[in-house]
Formats: C-alpha cells, structure tokens, sequence
C-alpha cells in the first residue's frame, strides 16, 4: 500500500473526523452524487422508454416504411408493384416483409348514428402477430365480409362482436356503393388515432368492391427487422422504384410526432448536464473543506517535504472513494425504481397523449455505464481548485494558521 493511500484511508475514518466538518459534509456530498445518478437513470429509462414504446406503437399500426403513387390523390386510385421490383426490394438488407394495403374511406351506420371511417384492407400474413394480440373480443377475419373494428369505435356506436354493420363508400364515378359487414372481432391499438379511423377488413373483398385487378393496391407497406435505420433503406427503395412511385418512413409521415420525441431527448441531456454540474459543485465543496480543515496536517508534510501532487494523491484517493459510493449507491436505487416500474407500470399515462398506457422504462446498460463514467470523469475535476490551493501555500504560512 502506498504512503497515499494510506493515509487518504486514515483520513476517512469516522472516528477521526468526529471533531471536523468534513465528515458529515462528506456524507452529504455522497448523498447528493446518489439522487443526481438516481435523476439521471430514471431520466434516461423513461425517455428511452417512451421513445421506444411511441414508435412501436406507431410501427404497429403503419409500419417503417411505405410505397404509394406520387401523384396519389385519393383512397379511390391504386399502384401496381411488378414482382422484379418487390424481389430487389426483398434483398436489401433488414427488409422483413412487403405487405399489400387496399385503402378505402366509408362511413357506416348504426341506427341513425353515422360516423367516418376508414378500411383497412390486409391479408392473413400481415402482421399476424400484432393482430392477434391487439384482439380484445372476437377472432381474427375468415369471411370476407368481416371486419375488425377498434374498441373506441365499438363504445362509440353501441357494437359488440356478431353485430351487422353497414358501410357506404363513394366509387370513383361518385355513385354511392352499400355493403354488408360483420363484425368478426375487436381490438385494441393503443394508437387513439388509428382507433378513432380505422376498421380492418380483407383487402380481396374491398379489391372486389373497387372493381380491381389482382395485382391492384392503394400502397404497399414495408416491414423491417429490429433496430434497422429506416431512412437508410428507404433511399434503397427508391433507387429501385419506377418514377411515379415513392418510399416515404414513418418519421416523414408523422414529423410532428417524432419532433416531440427528439425534444425528450434534449430535455435528457439537459437534465444529465446539470447533475453533472451538481455532483462537481458539491464534490468541490467537499474537497475544499478537507483541504481547509488539514491545512495542518499539509504544512507537516510539506515541510518534511512531500511534494503537491503526493498531497494532491490523498485528496484524489478521498474524491474517488466518495464518488464511487455516491456513484454505486444511486446507480442500486435507480435501477431498483425502474425495475419496480417495469415490473407494476405503477404510473400511468394517458394513452391519447402517449400513445401508451403506463410509463414504459427501457435500461440501456450501455449507455448508463457510460454516463456513469463521463460524471466520475467530471467528478474528478474537483480536485484542480483544491489543488491550486495546496500549490500556493508554504510550509510556514501554513503552520502559523491555528
């Protein structure tokens, strides 16, 4: 063990620092590290949280990425996709699946109740997995007159799974068509938007009703594999679409949405900056009165010669130590408010405003180790005042101080 070490470990000790003020400043000092590392965790668990959950959300209602018609002005006009260009689309990395959409906007009745809508039209392969689990009551479509309609629509006009339901939709000659449906099911989106609009229904039957050829669509919907750069893969597509066909991502559809997302990221920094600033505040106060308050003990060393940086080591090993505790401990309990959280979604959100139920906690280990190491970093600039202050007292100014 070095002289250092040593003697920063004996410095430390409780009993001695019972007639000091260091030693209650210090339990302070470890104190405000742990909420400031606390902040910052549950900062960055409910900001990546919630970017996470809103665009998955998002993503299960629309996908990453879709292909329409350039000049596409209504529900009512279609885009053919030739299978060589679906194929070289298919063979660009991270892309999972084309879905073909049949798009069509109605209005349907219920005892003189109107209301608009808009129909989805999907096939059995389109994201089953998400279907299914959004299903709140009922089974999924196997006639082709049945629809999926979302709970809010189903509150709204007193319907319930079994119900008939007719449908109006305007054809392309302005004559007005009527349909019969069935609703074979409900679900539940946790998209308030896409809940309020949209019925899921067979896109063969709504091909039927618009008079459409086989390979006929409204757009076509790309799905991609996780943590894919969507922006990157849309400039893929476009390479290989004809010219009157466009690849537009989610976060081109939705700016509004995703710009409100970026700004809880720079709320994060922001908060993780000003901890930083805490954390280096309250460590150079802490330092400062250890410095102040053995002002003594450096004239002694100093006299029979230990160097400024030797003294500067004591003081360097007391700020990692009471880093690394105010560091470790905040880092427990933040972790163990996030996993309580994860565990029990004991706050709740308004999923109209959020998108989500509950507030979602994601842990970026990564990313939090990282944090963890730029604030020691910072942590240890606390020692520089200090150290100027050592530097610029002598041995006999010292120890004339009583």
């Amino acid at each position: 063990m070095n002289f250092e070490l040593f003697l920063s470990r004996r410095l430390s000790r409780s009993n001695l620092n019972r007639n000091y003020y260091s030693g209650p400043i210090t339990n302070i000092c470890i104190s405000a590290i742990s909420i400031s590392i606390i902040i910052i965790i549950i900062t960055i668990g409910c900001t990546q949280g919630l970017e996470l959950a809103i665009k998955k959300t998002m993503i299960d209602a629309e996908s990453e990425i879709q292909i329409l018609s350039i000049n596409q002005k209504s529900h009512g006009e279609s885009i053919v996709l030739k299978p060589t260009i679906k194929e070289s689309i298919l063979n660009i990395k991270g892309v999972k699946h084309i879905h073909s959409i049949v798009s069509k906007p109605g209005i349907i009745t219920i005892d003189n109740h109107l209301e608009g809508v808009i129909l989805k039209g999907i096939d059995s392969t389109y994201k089953k997995e998400v279907i299914h689990n959004s299903i709140v009551d009922g089974k999924y479509m196997k006639k082709d007159n049945h629809i999926l309609i979302s709970q809010q629509q189903a509150q709204k006009l007193n319907l319930k799974t079994g119900d008939n339901c007719l449908l109006y939709f305007v054809s392309i000659n302005n004559n007005i068509q009527k349909r019969k449906f069935i609703i074979s099911g409900i679900y539940n989106m946790k998209n308030e938007k896409f809940n309020e609009f949209y019925i899921f229904a067979q896109n063969e039957y709504l091909k039927k009703i618009n008079n459409w050829e086989k390979k006929q669509f409204s757009y076509f919907e790309v799905e991609l594999n996780k943590l894919m750069d969507s922006e990157k893969i849309v400039n893929q597509i476009n390479k290989q679409l004809n010219y009157d066909l466009l690849a537009t991502s989610i976060t081109n559809r939705f700016p509004g949405i995703f710009s409100w997302i970026n700004l809880f990221k720079k709320n994060m920094i922001l908060i993780i900056v000003i901890m930083c600033i805490i954390c280096l505040i309250n460590m150079t106060s802490a330092l400062l009165i250890l410095v102040l308050e053995r002002l003594q003990m450096i004239g002694i060393l100093k006299s029979y010669g230990c160097s400024n940086y030797s003294i500067l080591k004591i003081f360097a090993y007391s700020s990692r130590k009471i880093a690394t505790k105010g560091i470790l401990v905040g880092n427990i309990i933040g972790f163990i408010l996030c996993l309580i959280q994860q565990k029990t979604h004991i706050i709740s959100l308004n999923p109209t405003s959020y998108f989500v139920d509950y507030l979602p906690i994601y842990l970026n280990l990564e990313f939090i180790v990282f944090i963890n190491i730029i604030i020691f970093t910072v942590i240890q600039i606390s020692i520089l005042i200090p150290y100027y202050i050592i530097t610029k007292l002598s041995p006999s100014n010292i120890l004339k101080i009583k």
